[in-house]
């Protein structure tokens, strides 16, 4: 045990190293961990802390964070513990919690100030910065960036310092402060001359945002000079998101010149690379720069193609802000239609009060029954005050329940979407391998089920999806992908709609069988064609008809031995079903399933 906590100690950084190496093994951290009991505190201190650090689920990385920040406590180790808010403060802000990340931000500054450690101080300070710019407050973001660079000392790396330097840079880019932005961007280009990966592709973030810049403000030459650097430092390492975005700008500078063929040419590049690494929001961006851009060259034909990407790559993506906005304004509309119900109780019970006041005065027992009704208004009173209560809580579980179901879907969307990133990003090393192609399946199989969860974040709380939205957008997601020259032709009704249970499943299927299709069907056709039917049967039953122009089945092939046909026969078993398939001037398929 002792020889494996070396090990990890060799690995791991505990001052304020937040971008550290994920290269830790990560089983031999979790051997540790079961063998928690044969180890001193401090040791388990060590462990959780790096587990946090090397823990690609965010959820358990912040398990193990707030148990580390428990045993650095239980030492009475100040440092520890602020190492441990820090590590909170980066899980709360990958996760979106900024404020959960500043409060953890605030606790690590208070021990550095107490300590009086000044590279402490300088990070922690970092960290709150970043989170008041999460939150739009650039005034509160740049007084804490400042205090950060104040605050840098000989036991800060210079990388850290870089990194601090290019965040205040960024503030006050966004918060309009254009002149401060480009000096403090040339001074992280200043002193940023190592040339090993991280400060290379520091320096050309450096150089592509000061080029956004100059675009913004004409300066035209400028901004092209310092976006083709960019672009040539990136180009090596592969990042297309940044330099399709670098690209696209240069494309805004030759239509600004009027030079069109380059302007058309570089966002057609942004585009496609844009495509070749699945970055949908870029790819919906750059459809509307040349919808614009042909709209403007009066291409209309263009114009409108590139406005339908545009538009299904739109609506396939969530504004989580707005969702956000609309959730709270239903349920403050709940909220006083419920306080509305209470105020007419509360008449109807005065109404009721009076009226036995009346009866009493007629009857001439006025004392007693005034009494009577004292008594009574204080107990309508109580009992009211109650009901509101109960009616509060009511409506604020409600809420929560539907938050924390938006939200489970939400990160299960966002974990397999993770994966399939990771699968694209494997298949692009593996250019030419046989292993490729296997992997470029299983990254379309996990979008499937992404794409389940996307549905129910967008739809709120029920759990069942409209079968034609969902599968009309993963056929079109499809066809995308292998870069298909026509489009299907899809006829599902309208009113069908699958819980998730049956969704999942039935994704699954559609998806092999278009894959297959796509693959194999068209070698050498003209005028491919590809279609697909989905009605509904008496007895909550759904019938699937998928069939195209191409080549058709191999009759000598063994295809029930493919793992394709293993899993839609799976599938289909489990959906209660059954599944046929022939040709017929192409391939057939015909299923007949369960759609609870």
């Amino acid at each position: 045990m002792k020889i494996i906590i070396s090990i990890l100690l060799f690995y791991s950084s505990f001052c304020f190293c937040q971008a550290t190496s994920r290269r830790v093994n990560l089983d031999s951290l979790y051997l540790c961990y079961e063998n928690f009991n044969h180890i001193s505190d401090k040791e388990k201190f060590e462990v959780l802390y790096a587990l946090s650090q090397y823990e690609t689920d965010t959820n358990k990385a912040l398990k193990f964070a707030k148990k580390s920040l428990k045993y650095g406590k239980k030492l009475k180790a100040p440092l520890l513990q602020a190492d441990s808010y820090l590590t909170i403060s980066e899980i709360h802000r990958e996760k979106g919690e900024t404020e959960n990340s500043l409060a953890a931000s605030l606790q690590a500054l208070k021990i550095f100030e107490n300590l009086n450690n000044q590279a402490g101080i300088s990070i922690a300070n970092e960290k709150i910065g970043i989170c008041y710019a999460n939150l739009e407050q650039y005034k509160n973001a740049l007084k804490h960036l400042k205090v950060s660079i104040k605050n840098f000392d000989s036991s800060l790396s210079k990388f850290s310092k870089l990194i601090i330097i290019n965040n205040l840079a960024e503030i006050y880019r966004k918060s309009g402060s254009i002149d401060s932005a480009i000096v403090n961007f040339r001074l992280a280009i200043s002193k940023n001359k190592l040339t090993n990966e991280d400060h290379l592709r520091l320096r050309s973030y450096s150089y592509g945002n000061l080029g956004m810049i100059f675009n913004e403000i004409q300066k035209l030459d400028s901004a092209e000079k310092n976006l083709k650097y960019s672009i040539r430092i990136l180009e090596p390492f592969l990042d297309k998101y940044s330099i399709s975005i670098y690209t696209s700008e240069l494309a805004k500078i030759h239509q600004k010149r009027k030079e069109y063929k380059q302007a058309e040419k570089k966002y057609i590049l942004a585009l496609n690379l844009a495509m070749q690494d699945g970055l949908k929001e870029q790819i919906r961006d750059f459809n509307q720069l040349l919808s614009e851009f042909y709209t403007e060259q009066k291409d209309y034909k263009k114009a409108l193609h590139h406005q339908k990407q545009f538009q299904i790559y739109q609506d396939s993506l969530v504004n989580k802000d707005n969702v956000r906005k609309i959730e709270q304004l239903k349920a403050g509309y709940e909220i006083d239609k419920r306080e509305t119900q209470i105020g007419i109780l509360n008449q109807e019970n005065d109404a009721r009060q009076k009226r036995i006041i009346y009866l009493a005065l007629g009857l001439g027992s006025v004392a007693l029954l005034a009494s009577l009704l004292f008594f009574s208004r204080r107990k309508v009173r109580k009992a009211n005050n109650i009901l509101a209560q109960q009616k509060e809580e009511i409506s604020k579980r409600e809420q929560e329940k539907a938050w924390l179901l938006r939200e489970l879907n939400h990160r299960v969307k966002n974990n397999l979407q993770m994966v399939a990133s990771l699968l694209n990003l494997q298949s692009n090393k593996l250019s030419g391998h046989p292993a490729q192609e296997a992997i470029i399946i299983g990254k379309q199989r996990v979008e499937a089920l992404s794409l389940v969860h996307r549905k129910l974040y967008q739809e709120g709380v029920d759990t069942r999806i409209n079968i034609k939205d969902y599968i009309t957008e993963l056929i079109l997601g499809l066809f995308h992908a292998y870069n298909a020259n026509f489009k299907p032709n899809i006829s599902i009704n309208d009113n069908i709609s699958v819980n998730i249970d049956s969704a999942i499943p039935l994704a699954l299927i559609v998806n092999e069988i278009i894959i297959n299709c796509l693959k194999y069907a068209y070698e050498g056709m003209e005028n491919p064609s590809l279609n697909i039917e989905i009605t509904s049967l008496p007895e909550k039953r759904l019938a699937l008809h998928i069939w195209d122009n191409g080549i058709g089945f191999d009759e000598n092939a063994e295809m029930k031995d493919s793992l394709g046909m293993k899993i839609i026969n799976s599938l289909t078993r489990q959906l209660d079903g059954n599944v046929k398939h022939y040709n017929d001037d192409g391939a057939h398929w015909q299923l007949n399933v369960l759609g609870k």
